[in-house]
């Protein structure tokens, strides 16, 4: 998998990161095709570039692929 800018894309490990995290991204999605938010994802891949991080899955209402940017903060 590669981006149009042409940034490597890196897969990481979803299942790495802590249960109450993974449980949250899981929740929290938009589906383009029902037009819902938080219907739910599942079969999640985390991938990442040097500019961003994201999750893919599949809608749990409808299957279509839903995606989920992760913006990590800085704790300031």
């Amino acid at each position: 998998m590669e981006e149009l800018n042409n940034d490597p894309v890196e897969v990481l490990d979803f299942s790495a990161r802590p249960e109450e995290e993974q449980q949250d991204f899981l929740r929290q999605t938009w589906c383009n095709e029902c037009m819902e938010m938080d219907l739910g994802m599942k079969n999640p891949m985390e991938y990442a570039t040097s500019d961003r991080v994201w999750i893919e899955g599949d809608c749990v209402k409808c299957s279509q692929q839903v995606i989920t940017e992760i913006v990590e903060e800085d704790g300031e």
